[in-house]
């Protein structure tokens, strides 16, 4: 006899619910390999700003400090990368990694990424939710603020 597995089960619990509040004018797209983005009002000329919101699955054990650690690695090593300061977080009542870096795109020049991770425990697996928002860093650029608000208003809880 055939057995079957379902996603979502006990087993193969669903992803976390992640709410988000984006600033006034931002819409969501559907991107490759992530749950989704939240796109600025685009400008002629400039690069949009934007955040992609990605969710992947660890084993159970799998910690914050362990997604922090890869987190840091991955944006020290981006081109002419230079990491600003970082500290441990509380959105929501949730503990983040928020860490931003400021670096050379190939084809879009000097940008901020900014990148907060959290880690949701569920009983069989560990859930990833990572934010990640990219804008230039031009000097009174309100982008980068609007991130920092979006990022501020997540409410990241198990799936139920």
């Amino acid at each position: 006899m055939t057995s079957h597995q379902v996603f979502p089960s006990a087993v193969f619990p669903a992803y976390p619910t992640i709410k988000l509040n984006p600033p006034a004018g931002w819409t969501d797209q559907v991107v490759p390999d992530a749950v989704g983005a939240l796109m600025a009002p685009a400008a002629e000329g400039r690069y949009t700003a934007n955040v992609v919101i990605s969710v992947s699955r660890r084993l159970p054990g799998y910690q914050l400090q362990d997604i922090a650690a890869s987190v840091d690695s991955f944006l020290d090593a981006l081109p002419d990368a230079v990491l600003l300061g970082t500290e441990p977080v509380v959105i929501n009542g949730r503990d983040w990694h928020v860490r931003e870096a400021r670096y050379t795109h190939p084809q879009a020049g000097s940008l901020a990424q900014f990148t907060a991770v959290t880690v949701v425990q569920q009983e069989t697996a560990v859930d990833i939710v990572q934010l990640t928002g990219s804008c230039q860093p031009d000097e009174g650029n309100q982008d980068l603020k609007a991130i920092y608000s979006l990022v501020a208003s997540a409410d990241v809880t198990p799936a139920s």
